[in-house]
């Protein structure tokens, strides 16, 4: 989806701010709000308020007939002192309680900090945002900032309106017939049975408030899933979720409770009240629903990512990349020029199944595609990929795509659950892997060889022009080179910067760990320190906003490797003492690991690399598993 270019002119001044000239309020309004403002695209119009040495106020709206106050302004905004490090929740209900608000958004910054609060009618404020100005520079936030406060878009908000209200009243009213007994047992009557029940490819998980009935994705085709709750109040709500949401939203979080905020369709509105976002429906449920929800999408992920591993595992295919365009769905495993690819072509009709008997007499006709079948079973089935494949030559090359298709698989998807395994190999259906290798060093070769005489075409320009996948890494478990680690730690690096919500601290527990040992003994004369000191700073930051200040010249002063590792052990106490941590204190904690390995002398004993590996190992394969199918899934 293409960014407007409001939005990128938006992003584009916020990664070049710098909160350093903020030496006052006057500069926070005017360096840094008032600029703000005006590229969200706000009039020129404000109202300052000097009652408060401490605190200065401006209103913005959109119509100066009437006067700039709290009743008639849109956006308020309360600025304090960049010396003001901390805005603790008392500053917040100071501000909060020192205005009535009629207004639809309030902020509360100091120019380092900013905090966004909606105003709700019938409701207490919601905190939208609550973030460092530096996290603002990650395109994806810049742009939600953006499209939450623009100025068109607030306009046209109608602020006697309140969306959460009627989600409201119903949750008031249930909790108000449970005080009572008849309706408390007449309403625990309407809960569901729990069951968990599997039947071919369905698979129904029920709670006492939340039922889903999913279809799990299969060889040749997506699943999908449907919702259902046992609320009298929501009874006939049925939601339908297709595989792309149930990828890119549900998977994310398993095994984390609702009010940890490591779910993107959950957040918490109030207390014991939470907002689920599935597809186009949005639902208000109780802290019980909530948790019954995140039990039956616990139970349905499991099984549904269980199965699609599985079936990368035994096809071999997750060194390729997955595609999917006009229908077809598959992996791709070399690129080649379209004048080969026509001889490719041709030569599987010439030598269809039906037309002789020799070892090349194994194709059958199949449109556009090669089809490796002898009638009785497909071995394989490759698909050409251009933006026009149906006239091929005027590209310059033509992607390979091993195709995951009904007919080619049909005989695997009717086999008994798990039976289609037993049919993958060289005298079965082929897998990925060997897919590949039978094209590059077998057909490919024997097709050039077949044509050779023909003078149209230079055998030396087609075989130079096969492009084949980059090469292999070292597994994981191989590695005996600490540099080795280096590729893997930056995919986890990248995943987790990608990831807008909080982890469950269970997942990164052992990984700080290893990680940390792994790099103990690094030689002191090391490279970098002002980086390393600078991402210990932002994960104190984030982690302490109020004693960071201090901090910080304690690092400056004793600024050696010795303390970097100590305030590393710092993390790891502090990770296994909590329950969830922040997507961005684990990117910065794999930056520092990154960094150290590459520009250390380190020792390091066998079995603090073994260690590091198995830790690497298991979060590799899940940051492999959400950046294959979940974050392309959220971008697609």
């Amino acid at each position: 989806m293409s960014i407007s270019e409001p939005i990128k002119q938006f992003s584009k001044w916020i990664q070049g701010f710098n909160y350093q000239i903020l030496h006052n309020i006057d500069d926070v309004k005017d360096k840094f709000i008032l600029p703000m403002f005006q590229y969200l695209g706000y009039p020129d119009v404000l109202v300052k308020n000097n009652a408060n040495s401490e605190i200065n106020t401006i209103y913005f709206q959109p119509d100066i007939v009437e006067p700039n106050n709290p009743d008639t302004a849109l956006v308020i905004i309360n600025i304090y002192h960049p010396n003001v490090t901390n805005l603790s929740p008392a500053i917040v209900a100071s501000s909060l309680g020192s205005i009535a608000l009629k207004t639809l958004f309030f902020i509360i910054t100091n120019g380092y900090e900013i905090k966004v609060f909606q105003y709700w009618r019938y409701r207490p404020a919601y905190c939208l945002f609550d973030m460092a100005i530096n996290d603002l520079r990650n395109q994806e936030l810049s742009a939600e900032f953006y499209q939450a406060l623009n100025f068109p878009h607030v306009s046209l908000m109608n602020k006697n309106l309140d969306n959460f209200f009627t989600f409201q009243h119903h949750n008031l009213l249930e909790k108000h017939l449970r005080r009572y007994t008849y309706w408390r047992d007449l309403l625990s009557k309407t809960d569901f049975q729990p069951e968990i029940t599997k039947k071919a490819n369905q698979l129904l998980v029920v709670k006492p408030k939340i039922a889903i009935k999913c279809n799990l994705p299969q060889l040749s085709s997506p699943g999908d899933c449907e919702i259902e709750f046992s609320n009298i109040l929501f009874r006939g709500i049925k939601i339908s979720l297709n595989h792309r949401h149930i990828l890119s939203k549900l998977m994310i979080g398993l095994n984390t409770q609702p009010h940890w905020q490591c779910r993107p369709f959950l957040r918490q509105v109030d207390k014991n009240i939470f907002e689920a976002i599935l597809g186009e429906t949005t639902i208000i449920l109780s802290e019980l629903e909530a948790i019954d929800l995140c039990l039956c999408i616990d139970e349905i992920c499991r099984e549904y990512k269980k199965i699609m591993i599985e079936f990368e595992n035994v096809l071999e295919t997750w060194e390729f990349e997955f595609v999917e365009f006009a229908g077809i769905r598959g992996f791709k495993i070399c690129d080649v020029d379209p004048k080969l690819w026509e001889l490719m072509y041709k030569f599987a009709h010439e030598f269809t199944y039906y037309k002789g008997k020799s070892e090349w007499h194994l194709f059958y006709h199949d449109n556009f595609s090669i089809r490796l079948s002898q009638g009785i079973r497909d071995r394989a089935l490759i698909t050409p990929k251009a933006s026009g494949y149906c006239s091929l030559l005027p590209y310059t090359k033509i992607t390979i795509i091993y195709n995951i298709n009904e007919i080619h698989l049909q005989s695997l998807g009717k086999a008994a659950e798990n039976a289609w395994q037993k049919n993958l190999g060289t005298q079965g259906t082929w897998t990925a892997k060997y897919t590949q290798k039978w094209l590059l060093e077998k057909y490919i070769p024997q097709v050039i060889n077949y044509y050779s005489q023909q003078a149209h075409f230079s055998v030396n320009e087609i075989v130079t022009a096969i492009k084949t996948a980059q090469p292999k890494r070292i597994e994981i478990l191989a590695i005996d080179d600490i540099k080795n680690l280096l590729p893997y730690l930056r995919d986890i690096q990248s995943w987790l910067n990608l990831s807008r919500e909080n982890i469950a601290a269970v997942r990164l527990r052992l990984y700080y760990r290893t990680f940390t040992n792994l790099v103990r003994n690094t030689d002191s004369s090391i490279n970098g320190m002002d980086y390393l000191i600078a991402n210990l700073q932002k994960i104190d930051w984030q982690n302490s906003p109020g004693i960071v200040d201090s901090k910080i010249s304690l690092y400056r002063k004793f600024s050696s490797f010795k303390n970097v590792i100590n305030c590393l052990d710092e993390q790891v106490t502090r990770i296994n003492n909590q329950e969830y941590e922040k997507s961005i204190n684990a990117d910065l904690m794999t930056r520092i690991f990154i960094w150290i390995i590459e520009n250390g002398k380190i020792s390091y004993s066998q079995p603090q690399m073994n260690a590091a590996k198995q830790a690497l190992l298991i979060l590799w394969e899940e940051c492999r598993f959400e950046m294959r199918y979940v974050f392309s899934e959220s971008s697609a």
